[in-house]
């Protein structure tokens, strides 16, 4: 288990004693041997600075007194010099005199050679002086040191080379008789200068301070410890009670109090902390609450537009929001009820001029039919005139060969002559109503043109307020192209039939000419019989005349029999296009039939019903039978200005 998963207070404390064993382990294996090491150095030191002090003592000895001594030839150096007055000791014998006197001391110092004096062959060199000579024979300016027990006591030996520094010395050795060796040089080592002390007291010394330092440092450790864990406890407890003000937050109660924030070090940061958390988490959970308002608010909105397009795609344009929305989302309820509107609007618009362009095909379907009666009726007249003009033609003929009864047929011919003007003025008055019928037929073409101009307009209206609308408006989209295909289809309609009726007119103007002047001709002829009457001498003339009138007058019925065929064709087609038209018109008002709009309406205007067709001339064989012409309705829906102000208002 991880030290995760321990206390605070336990993390806080544990590595203390951990560190204080540890370093009073390390204490424990290094200071006793570190005080040693330094006992024995701060000896060694003091130790060569007495070989130093030795060696310049006998330097200042060998070259103040001995020197003087034998220039003075008083006295001599020698070794055996405490019997003899007159001798000196030698700087060496001078140093093992002053070793004898300090040997009661705790420290001594002693000169050794590999070469001594024979007064001193005695004397064997121990381990330690053979390895000092050896070391120091090798590096002269060097020092060589080493601690030993002796019955219970610690010395310590240093040793450093006595060189030869003088030329006094290198004469005085080479030249004695009793030197071992006569070719000494300056700077040669000439023995070994050593100093022996006693350190087992520094060394005694030194362990009773290191028991000491260490009995020390155990105190000190274990009050280290105490102050640690006071310490630890005056962060622990604050840390717990911290730890339950926070878990009380988790559980969500934000409004405890957190005695920690007002202590001005890092768990009152903590506290302060928490308390700020305490604010955000209050600042969140209101977020919360209001977020989840908003999206309340948000889905119902969304709710009441889903409802309301749906109705909008099923046609219905009467639909509106009338629950109020949010504030942030009444603007978008408005703008959707005044699409509705503007749709609806638009829409009883486009089924007000189905419902026109419905009627006036209606009208042009019953005038095209009437004007078909009345041409057949024209055509059976023209047929009866020019029977008439046959047996006129036959009596003429018949008065010119007998004239026996040129009277009764002249009286015959006046009469013939006299009906054939009445059939000529009925022809003439046929002809203005057919003239007038055109006109008429012309100017009922021209507001269906202006309808389907309009219409045209307003599906492409249609369209563009459809593709504002989106995939809610692909539906209309599809009708107003409808509507509008429909329209062009009946203003092409209407240019055809205009242009025939332009044709037919033309052609009846010329038909009036001609029987204006078949009028004149049986004016004429009226008056010519008369004058037969009067004149009887003058039937032969009168009937060669009257027999060239006749031919000239059977001419013109002919042709106009021509035009007359001619303009019963034309209103065949004419005929053909209303009835076209009123089919189209028919099939608009079924497409817009599905749209509800404002105020209930959801289908145009009812077509006029076809008028009876007039009674035709071929049923009856009174050829003198008089064709009136057909009551025309009058349209119920407005004209193109009307329908020109409707495009204004939208």
């Amino acid at each position: 288990m991880g030290l995760n998963h321990k206390s605070l207070l336990f993390k806080l404390i544990i590595p203390v004693p951990v560190v204080m064993l540890a370093c009073l382990a390390a204490a424990w294996f290094t200071i006793p041997p570190a005080m040693e090491r330094n006992s024995i150095d701060a000896a060694s030191d003091s130790a060569l600075q007495t070989v130093n002090q030795i060696k310049k003592i006998r330097g200042y000895y060998t070259r103040y007194v001995v020197k003087d001594a034998v220039a003075a030839q008083s006295l001599r150096p020698g070794v055996n010099h405490q019997e003899d007055p007159g001798v000196i000791p030698l700087p060496a014998t001078f140093v093992h005199d002053i070793s004898a006197l300090m040997a009661a001391e705790r420290s001594s110092f002693s000169l050794y050679s590999p070469y001594p004096f024979p007064e001193r062959a005695e004397r064997p060199m121990d381990g330690f002086m053979q390895d000092a000579w050896a070391y120091l024979n090798n590096t002269p300016d060097g020092s060589y040191s080493r601690t030993e027990t002796l019955d219970g006591e610690t010395f310590l030996r240093v040793a450093v080379a006595d060189r030869i520094v003088s030329e006094v010395c290198v004469s005085c050795h080479n030249s004695h008789a009793a030197s071992p060796k006569t070719d000494w040089q300056l700077g040669d080592v000439r023995g070994i200068v050593e100093v022996r002390q006693n350190i087992s007291g520094t060394l005694e010394a030194s362990a009773g301070f290191t028991r000491y330092l260490l009995a020390g440092l155990g105190a000190a450790s274990a009050v280290l410890l105490a102050a640690v864990l006071f310490a630890a406890r005056t962060v622990t407890r604050p840390v717990a009670s911290i730890c339950t003000s926070m878990k009380a937050v988790a559980a969500g109660n934000l409004d405890i109090t957190i005695a920690e924030a007002g202590r001005q070090d890092e768990i009152g940061a903590i506290g302060r902390t928490i308390v700020e958390m305490q604010g955000d988490l209050k600042n969140a959970r209101d977020a919360d609450q209001e977020r989840a308002e908003t999206q309340r608010q948000q889905q119902k909105v969304v709710d009441s537009l889903r409802t309301g397009l749906s109705r909008l795609s099923k046609g219905d344009f009467a639909f509106h929001l009338t629950e109020a929305f949010p504030e942030e989302h009444e603007e978008l309820r408005q703008d959707f009820n005044l699409t509705s509107e503007t749709l609806s609007s638009t829409v009883a618009q486009v089924i007000e001029a189905a419902g026109s362009i419905r009627n006036g095909a209606a009208e042009i379907s019953q005038a095209s039919d009437d004007l078909s009666h009345r041409t057949e009726s024209q055509a059976a007249t023209l047929e009866q005139t020019a029977a008439a003009l046959d047996e006129l033609t036959a009596s003429v003929k018949s008065a010119a060969e007998g004239a026996s009864s040129v009277e009764t047929t002249m009286e015959e011919a006046r009469l013939q002559a006299e009906s054939n003007r009445t059939i000529v003025q009925n022809a003439v008055t046929a002809m203005a109503e057919i003239e007038q019928s055109s006109n008429h037929i012309s100017q009922i073409l021209g507001v269906i043109d202006d309808i389907a101009f309009q219409t045209n307009l307003l599906a492409l209206n249609a369209g563009v307020e459809a593709a504002r609308a989106g995939e809610a408006g692909k539906g209309f989209a599809v009708v107003a192209s409808e509507v509008r295909a429909l329209a062009q289809r009946s203003a092409g309609a209407a240019m055809e039939i205009k242009t025939l009726i332009g044709d037919s007119s033309r052609q009846v103007e010329s038909g009036v000419k001609l029987v204006g002047k078949a009028g004149e001709a049986l004016q004429s002829i009226v008056e010519q019989i008369t004058h037969i009457s009067q004149l009887v001498s003058g039937i032969a003339e009168g009937a060669a005349e009257q027999s060239t009138g006749l031919n000239e007058i059977n001419t013109g019925v002919t042709q106009l029999d021509q035009v007359t065929q001619q303009n019963a064709a034309m209103v065949e087609q004419a005929t053909a296009a209303g009835h076209m038209l009123n089919t189209d018109a028919g099939k608009l008002s079924e497409l817009v039939a599905h749209f509800r709009v404002a105020g209930g309406s959801t289908a145009p205007a009812p077509a006029i019903p076809a008028l009876q067709p007039a009674p035709s001339a071929h049923g009856d064989d009174n050829w003198e039978t008089e064709i009136s012409p057909a009551p025309c309705a009058a349209p119920e829906t407005s004209s193109g200005n009307a329908a020109r102000n409707l495009w204004q208002e939208f």
